[in-house]
């Protein structure tokens, strides 16, 4: 029985083909149509900073203290899900504004919707604060108490899925909020069925959910924010009923909304990418970076936490697919070497068939040519693993820089702020801001994500840091941290060679920098010249 060359690639072809789940047509489809949004973002961004260009313009060119509320209602408006920070600044004038016309009506409004800004961002501190001790219930219009109601009950939602919060702070539960809108609003409006909807969730009725919320979504502009919002909800029944595949078109319509309105402050992509994980981790980590970059933009307090955990979870992916890339290349160098004995075995007998000796030669000649292209696709193979090393590396340094950034962005707030102040703005703000310890909680948080994420990813670091050290000289973190000297050589082992680059991400002076590397080196064993040379190569 003769064995052909290409039985073995016909045989290595079928390894590399076992992977993970894959996508069905109807997915894939919906994911390339998002794609397509997604490349069109800087066309929406434009477009939205043309309209707030449009609106500030108005704002500077009026007087009149009306006219200037009224406007900067319309910006904040448009900033609720694009940009935490200017949202709230155009609120806070707002009540400042109304406080100055001494117009309760217009004071009550804007207060209710600042607290309804810092319930939806996560500030829930500031959310209780302005919603139940700013806000005198009796002295709202009818129409005001509806808005105030259901800023109540989205936070009573927010809050119950933010165990933490929710034993610091007691406020009724949302059923309570539920049915006081019931009885001041028609049966029709939007946000009665948005309440009614989720009360068929929280009662297992997904049925009658999913019916209720298609009318919302058939009668909703698909350009606009609230379809985004409805689409959500769908997906989360999809989600419930077990349809994987309904979840996920839902999700990729909410997501494309998103993308229109360009709102910043969303979950939809997040989302999708958390269901691609495992099928098509590259387009998962794609729109996770989307998304990670729309929150630290938009500034709020929870999104960029939420949406830094699921990274680990792609690495994870990216180390399962390494995994099963070496168990193929393992097989297939056995079956290589299985293929190499029956050629050797065929070509003995084909040499003592002297009458078909070019024959053999021939097809010795051919096989060889099979063998190398063989060994050209575990090269290649071995390169892609290495490209994928060098991702998940650049991932890393990419991720620290975007916090690092995010906490220079507060200070240089901070100072502006505090500028504005001290030329004669509300000296009792100014005092409450000196007071403020932001930047550095954010600066503690920053370092402890840090700390978090690297020993997740290299738990052996520090003891194999600690090996090239002399014993009196090692260091022992607690309670999962890293010292400065450890983070450091953290940096310098993910490819951050350059003192200036580690100072900037670890808000430190270059001298500091400079002499706690020297510091360390000097207690290293062996040659100090080599010892960043071998911090590089620790895990590898």
């Amino acid at each position: 029985m003769r064995l052909r060359p290409f039985v073995f690639l016909a045989m290595l072809a079928m390894l590399s083909s076992c992977g993970g789940p894959q996508l069905s047509d109807r997915t894939r489809s919906n994911l390339e149509e998002l794609d397509g949004y997604v490349a069109s973002r800087p066309v929406y961004e434009t477009r939205k900073k043309g309209q707030l260009d449009a609106l500030r313009k108005l704002l500077q060119a009026s007087s009149d203290p009306v006219r200037r509320y009224d406007i900067s209602r319309d910006m904040a408006n448009e900033y609720f899900a694009y940009s935490f920070d200017s949202c709230q600044f155009y609120l806070k004038q707002c009540i400042e504004l109304a406080r100055g016309m001494d117009d309760l009506e217009r004071r009550n409004s804007a207060t209710i919707a600042l607290g309804h800004l810092y319930a939806k961002s996560g500030h829930f501190m500031e959310a209780y604060n302005f919603l139940y001790e700013k806000i005198d219930a009796g002295a709202l219009t009818e129409g005001q108490k509806a808005d105030y109601l259901f800023a109540l009950y989205d936070f009573s939602r927010d809050l119950a899925g933010n165990s933490g919060m929710a034993d610091r702070l007691s406020i009724p539960d949302r059923d309570t909020y539920r049915q006081e809108l019931y009885s001041l609003l028609p049966a029709d409006s939007d946000i009665c069925m948005r309440i009614r909807v989720d009360e068929l969730v929280q009662d297992g009725c997904l049925a009658s959910a999913d019916s209720l919320c298609r009318i919302l979504v058939a009668r909703t502009d698909p350009n606009t924010h609230p379809y985004a919002i409805y689409a959500f909800e769908m997906a989360e029944i999809a989600g419930q009923r077990g349809s994987v595949e309904d979840q996920i078109e839902w999700l990729v319509k909410s997501a494309e909304c998103d993308i229109i309105n360009s709102v910043k402050d969303y979950a939809s992509l997040t989302m999708v990418s958390q269901h691609l994980v495992e099928a098509d981790v590259d387009r998962s980590f794609r729109y996770l970076r989307i998304a990670q970059d729309d929150a630290l933009a938009y500034n709020a307090k929870l999104r960029p936490w939420q949406i830094s955990q699921f990274f680990m979870g792609i690495e994870d992916s990216y180390s399962e697919r390494q995994s099963r890339a070496r168990k193929i290349a393992a097989a297939s160098s056995i079956l290589l070497a299985v293929l190499t004995a029956v050629l050797s075995l065929l070509a003995i007998s084909l040499v003592r068939r002297s009458r078909k000796l070019a024959r053999t030669q021939a097809m010795f000649e051919e096989s060889n040519t099979k063998l190398a292209m063989a060994n050209a696709a575990l090269n290649d193979l071995n390169a892609k693993l290495s490209r994928a090393d060098r991702v998940k590396e650049e991932f890393i340094v990419g991720f620290l820089h975007k916090f690092s950034e995010q906490i220079a962005g507060q200070r240089a707030e901070d100072n502006r702020l505090r500028n504005l102040l001290k030329q004669g703005k509300s000296a009792e703000l100014l005092r409450e801001l000196n007071l403020s310890t932001r930047s550095e909680k954010s600066l503690k948080e920053y370092y402890r994500t840090f700390d978090t994420t690297f020993l997740g990813l290299y738990p052996d670091f520090v003891d194999q840091f600690n090996s090239l050290l002399r014993e009196d000289a090692r260091f022992s973190p607690k309670d999962g941290t890293l010292c400065t000297e450890l983070r450091i050589f953290a940096l310098i082992r993910l490819g951050v060679d350059d003192s200036k680059d580690i100072a900037e991400i670890l808000h430190y002076s270059l001298s500091t920098i400079y002499n706690y590397k020297v510091s360390v080196k000097n207690s290293c064993i062996g040659d100090r010249d080599t010892f960043e040379s071998r911090v590089k190569k620790i895990g590898k």
